[in-house]
C-alpha cells in the first residue's frame, strides 16, 4: 500500500472516531452512492434509447408521407444514405474509446437501413422482377461488407449481422438450387450450431445463445418434417431430441437445452395425439404424458445445473 493511500485511511479512521461513525454506516453510504450512480446511468440510457427511437420513428413517418412525391434517386438516397453513414460512423466510433459503445447501435441501424436502401434501388432501377435473386444479391453483398469489416475491427456486432446475412444468402441460394427444404434446414441448422459452438469459445460469445437457438430450432424442425411423413418411423425423433439435450450439456448451452427440451415435449404431445387420441386408453395416455412431462422437466433442470454460468 502506498503512502498516500495509507494517509487517506488514517484520516478516515480519525474522522470516523471523531464523529462516532461505524463501519456499517460507512459501508451503507458507499453502497447507496453506488446505487444512485447506477440508477442515473440507467435513466440516462433509457432516455437516450427512447429519444433515438422517437427520432428514427419520426423520420420514417415523414419519409412515408412524402414517398410518392420523391424521385427514384431521392428515394434511394433517403433509404440507403443514412445506412451507409451509420456504418461509417460505427467504424469511426470503434477507433475512439470515448464513443466505442455507440458503435453497436450504429451497426444495428445500418444493418436495417442498408438492405432497405439496396432493395429500394433494385425496385427503382431493375426490371428483372426476380425478388429471390435480388434478396440473395443484397444479403450476399452485405455479408461480405460486414464480415470483411469484422476481420479488421473484431467487433462482435459486425460478426453477428455478417453471419446473419451470410445464412440468409446461403439459404436462398440452396432454395434456388432446388435443394429440399428439409435438407436446407438440416444443413443450415448444423452449420449454425457449429458456428455457435466455436464462437462460444471466443470473446464474441455474447452472440452464441442467439445462434444456438436459431440453429437448434432449424435443425430440429427440419428433422421433424422428414420423420413426420414416414409412418411408424416418427419415433426416431425421440432419440434425436434426447441426443440434442445431451449435446447441450456437452457444449454448455442452456439455450440449446431449452430448445431441445421444448422440442421433446412438443413431440410427446404430437405422438400421443397421433396414436392414442381415438382409443379408450386416451385418458390414461394423457396421465402418462403428464408424468413424462414432469420427469423430463426435472431432468432438464438437473442438466441445466450441470452447465456453469458464463461471465
Amino acid at each position: 500500500m502506498d503512502a498516500s493511500k495509507q494517509d487517506a485511511l488514517t484520516q478516515i479512521i480519525t474522522l470516523a472516531k471523531e464523529h462516532d461513525i461505524s463501519i456499517d454506516e460507512i459501508g451503507a453510504q458507499i453502497v447507496n452512492k453506488s446505487l444512485e450512480n447506477k440508477d442515473g446511468k440507467w435513466l440516462t440510457k433509457l432516455l437516450g434509447y427512447l429519444g433515438g427511437a422517437f427520432i428514427f420513428g419520426g423520420l420514417g413517418l415523414l419519409t412515408a408521407m412524402i414517398w410518392d412525391d420523391l424521385t427514384s434517386a431521392t428515394r434511394v438516397l433517403i433509404s440507403y444514405g443514412p445506412g451507409i453513414i451509420a456504418f461509417i460512423l460505427g467504424i469511426m466510433t470503434v477507433k475512439d474509446t470515448r464513443y466505442e459503445k455507440a458503435s453497436t447501435g450504429l451497426f444495428m441501424t445500418s444493418s436495417v437501413l442498408l438492405p432497405t436502401g439496396m432493395f429500394v434501388f433494385l425496385n427503382e432501377y431493375s426490371d428483372g422482377g426476380d425478388a429471390q435473386l435480388a434478396a440473395m444479391v443484397v444479403f450476399g453483398i452485405l455479408a461480405l461488407q460486414f464480415l470483411l469489416t469484422f476481420s479488421a475491427l473484431k467487433r462482435t456486432s459486425l460478426l453477428f449481422f455478417g453471419f446473419l446475412f451470410w445464412n440468409s444468402a446461403l439459404g436462398i441460394l440452396m432454395e434456388r438450387a432446388y435443394v429440399p427444404g428439409e435438407l436446407v434446414g438440416i444443413g443450415l441448422g448444423l452449420s449454425i450450431l457449429i458456428f455457435a459452438f466455436n464462437v462460444d469459445k471466443t470473446k464474441h460469445r455474447a452472440i452464441s445463445p442467439f445462434y444456438y437457438f436459431i440453429g437448434g430450432m432449424g435443425f430440429l424442425w427440419a428433422m421433424f418434417d422428414i420423420i413426420e411423413d414416414i409412418s411408424g418411423l416418427d419415433i426416431l425423433y425421440l432419440p434425436v431430441t434426447i441426443f440434442m439435450m445431451m449435446a447441450s450439456v456437452r457444449v454448455q448451452s442452456r439455450t440449446l437445452l431449452l430448445v431441445s427440451t421444448f422440442s421433446l415435449l412438443g413431440y410427446l404431445g404430437y405422438f400421443t395425439n397421433e396414436y392414442f387420441a381415438d382409443v379408450t386408453g386416451w385418458p390414461v395416455a394423457l396421465i402418462i404424458l403428464g408424468f413424462l412431462l414432469i420427469g423430463i422437466s426435472a431432468q432438464a433442470v438437473k442438466l441445466g445445473q450441470k452447465i456453469p454460468k458464463k461471465a
